[in-house]
């Protein structure tokens, strides 16, 4: 799919995604009880985008537990400061038109962010503060730098690349 049909489904799939109950059933179950909290604080799309980006993974056959729960679990720093739909499509925007000025409004501060730095800022930060929230929950130290790692270049954990290739193909 090229980059633009590909926002388009991507966008789509964000307005209309829900895990079935199946599915978050299987999430309850894989999860400790207050991981899954933090996997309910996600946006439905978030639970659902999360849901396949493990999916993807098992079938590509990983089993790793902490790959698996950091594919759950990646995103979950977004909770922290939620957002709207056109927020969402401000940073697909901003990012393809212009990357340095939105890399710079991400890493503004994050207290009280302005109204147009605020989606770079999640978009920039969340890795971070997903990270933390899982450490906080009692996540394992591999699925935390897993989770903090998500967006970066680093080739130090082993297993980033699968989860990386997995959130992307998702």
């Amino acid at each position: 799919m090229t980059g633009a049909r590909y926002r388009v489904w991507q966008f789509g799939r964000l307005l209309t995604s829900r895990l079935p109950a199946e599915a978050l059933a299987e999430v309850r179950a894989w999860l400790t009880p207050q991981l899954f909290e933090l996997f309910c604080r996600m946006t439905p799309a978030e639970q659902h985008h999360a849901y396949c980006v493990r999916q993807t993974l098992m079938t590509q056959g990983y089993t790793d537990r902490d790959l698996l729960t950091a594919a759950l679990l990646h995103d979950v720093g977004k909770s922290k400061m939620p957002l709207a739909v056109w927020e969402k499509a401000a940073i697909v925007l901003g990012f393809k038109f212009m990357p340095r000025l939105a890399e710079q409004w991400g890493r503004a501060e994050t207290v009280q962010p302005s109204w147009l730095a605020r989606p770079f800022v999640v978009a920039v930060q969340h890795p971070a503060w997903g990270a933390d929230l899982v450490e906080a929950a009692g996540g394992s130290p591999v699925a935390v730098a897993l989770i903090r790692c998500h967006q970066s270049k680093s080739k130090e954990l082993e297993l980033l690349s699968a989860l990386q290739a997995a959130d992307n193909s998702n």
